[in-house]
């Protein structure tokens, strides 16, 4: 992992947190709206590459905007903390289709109030609440000014925990529940920028068990008859996916022959997810990404993109940019910086490069 800080500047203030000096040892970034100008704090906070869209909580841009947060990643999991204003988040079927994540969020509101929608579900907290997003699916919420924690874990994490990623989507936990993750999260908020690698990663496995735990009764509840059959063949199809990115042949004919399904039932397999096309695309895009800030990676772009599968480079040069909104070279000129900057393509490259997992960080698909 190449973005990590000289020391934590902890400028959320959060009451002990603060006052924690940090070394340098897990990845982390911050993004702060603070040294900016007035009149440009909201546009700089839209365009950072979150897995969100963001617009103001009224009809026009606020004259000032306060916004500031750290990400760090710890183990197989990813911790950020906010403070910012009132506006909206929102992750339209576009989006979803073209560039949803394949993570659930579980934020945690120690202030500030949320109402909105979960894909066809309606949503609404407050402080103590835990939110439960699944960032490949669409949503859209008003949230006034706010202080956040949120764990970032990915599908396959929470899968192996709990068999099944049903009702999962916009689940609103409370009261014995939400207050236990709630302290759960502040605790390890505290200790965590302290943690050495070796330790974050042993938290990072007692997180997920936590937070599979304390979801797992409620979504049994509102769970129909278990669909096993799906939830495994879905599991195959995104391990499939990610064995053979390389492969040139990689295709749905391909990865039929593979799972041994018919092409109606991997269409609907990979229907929620953009398609089977837009995810084969959304997941090589993203080794690429990785490859390029990869720490003594000297090929060049256009030689990362064939090895996984761009044949030409106007159509790698394309795609990556309508997905990170960067061209490749400012992502890897970015991406390398070694300082927690509130770089674009910093953040997007810590994102990346967590999300993709320890398998391919060498490279090797």
């Amino acid at each position: 992992m190449t973005i990590c800080a000289k020391k934590c500047l902890n400028r959320i203030g959060l009451g002990p947190v603060a006052e924690v000096t940090v070394s340098t040892i897990l990845p982390f970034v911050h993004f702060s709206t603070k040294e900016l100008p007035a009149n440009l704090q909201f546009e700089a906070w839209r365009e950072q590459p979150y897995a969100f869209e963001v617009s103001p909580a009224e009809d026009e841009c606020p004259k000032s905007f306060a916004a500031e947060v750290d990400i760090y990643v710890f183990g197989s999991a990813l911790m950020l903390r906010a403070r910012q204003g009132a506006q909206q988040y929102a992750i339209s079927p576009d989006r979803a289709r073209k560039r949803g994540r394949n993570i659930f969020l579980f934020t945690c509101y120690e202030r500030g109030e949320y109402r909105g929608c979960a894909g066809a579900d309606e949503i609404n907290g407050g402080a103590g609440d835990i939110q439960v997003l699944d960032l490949s699916q669409t949503m859209n919420t008003i949230e006034t000014s706010s202080i956040m924690t949120g764990i970032a874990i990915s599908h396959d994490a929470l899968r192996e925990k709990l068999g099944t990623l049903d009702k999962l989507h916009g689940l609103d936990l409370r009261r014995t529940t939400g207050a236990f993750l709630n302290d759960y999260f502040q605790l390890l908020a505290r200790r965590l920028p302290t943690m050495s690698e070796q330790e974050a990663a042993v938290a990072a496995e007692a997180t997920i068990d936590v937070i599979a735990a304390c979801v797992r009764p409620t979504q049994e509840r509102m769970l129909p008859i278990a669909t096993q059959v799906q939830t495994v063949l879905v599991d195959r199809a995104e391990k499939a996916v990610e064995r053979h990115l390389q492969e040139p042949q990689l295709s749905p004919e391909f990865l039929c022959k593979q799972l041994g399904v018919s092409r109606r039932t991997l269409y609907r397999v990979f229907e929620e997810r953009g398609g089977v096309h837009n995810y084969i695309l959304g997941r090589r895009l993203a080794a690429v990404a990785v490859g390029m800030i990869a720490p003594g990676e000297t090929r060049s772009i256009s030689e990362l993109a064939e090895l996984y599968g761009f044949t030409t480079s106007e159509t790698f040069w394309r795609a990556f940019k309508r997905r990170y909104e960067l061209t490749p070279g400012e992502f890897r000129a970015g991406g390398r910086v070694h300082h927690a900057g509130a770089s674009s393509s910093a953040i997007v490259a810590l994102f990346e490069q967590w999300n993709r997992g320890p398998s391919v960080q060498g490279l090797n698909g």
